[in-house]
């Protein structure tokens, strides 16, 4: 009887083989695709991760723009603070100014002839942009933009108490 078993020696180990190299090959493509995941997640998260960055510092620039600088950096610089912490100071002499343009709403249309309301929208933009300027020259050094509504400026001045104001006597 001349009939090849497959129990031999030498067939047993060229099966072991061919399955060892079969489930290497199997390991390594599946090592391969774990990798590619994993580089494409820690992609992601970088992505995320420069996205939350860039709308915490977009809503610290918010916060900044509407409240006065030392509320500001109260709120954004006391990360224990409880949330019902209401800030309140006390000052001894505050003056609030509120500029508004009245009927600046009946003003505003959106016509052909004002290019869909852009041109209000500039009118009010470059007013605004007056009163900043204005605020920034040394004279008005102690007066503090609070925020703009619609067509109302609101500024306040006496809220620095660390600067001594010295009235002149006319």
């Amino acid at each position: 009887m001349c009939c090849y078993r497959l129990s031999t020696p030498k067939y047993s180990l060229s099966c072991v083989t061919i399955g060892v190299t079969i489930s290497l090959i199997y390991l390594g493509r599946h090592m391969n695709k774990v990798q590619r995941v994993l580089f494409l997640w820690r992609c992601e998260v970088k992505e995320q991760r420069r996205c939350a960055e860039d709308l915490k510092r977009r809503n610290e620039a918010l916060v900044y723009n509407i409240l006065p600088s030392h509320v500001a950096a109260h709120f954004m610089g006391n990360r224990n603070r409880n949330h019902d912490e209401l800030y309140s100071q006390s000052y001894e002499e505050v003056g609030v100014l509120f500029a508004s343009m009245p009927n600046f709403s009946d003003f505003y249309s959106e016509e052909t002839v004002n290019n869909q309301g852009l041109e209000c929208l500039r009118f009010l933009n470059e007013v605004i942009s007056d009163f900043d300027a204005l605020l920034e020259l040394p004279q008005y050094c102690d007066i503090i933009k609070i925020k703009t509504i619609g067509s109302t400026y609101m500024a306040a001045s006496g809220l620095n108490p660390s600067r001594l104001i010295q009235f002149r006597a006319s």
